[in-house]
């Protein structure tokens, strides 16, 4: 393991599972602070075309659905 693994695993595994969402949540809001829409729904298909979470694809749709995404 390099010492770059070793300090990730040793600073996820420290944390709260609170913490480590706000951790990815604040992450995930630098990453994409810059993306523009369809930027982002490109993001969102590689996302679905690589897990079989299929309550993350219909919670996203629905609430774009519901207008509760757009601005």
């Amino acid at each position: 393991m390099t010492v770059k693994e070793t300090y990730i695993n040793t600073l996820v595994n420290s944390m709260s599972m609170e913490d480590l969402q706000q951790y990815v949540a604040n992450d995930m809001a630098s990453f994409l602070y810059y993306v523009n829409d369809t930027d982002l729904l490109n993001e969102f298909l590689i996302k679905v075309e690589h897990t079989t979470n299929e309550q993350f694809y219909n919670k996203f749709v629905t609430s774009l659905k519901g207008g509760t995404l757009l601005v």
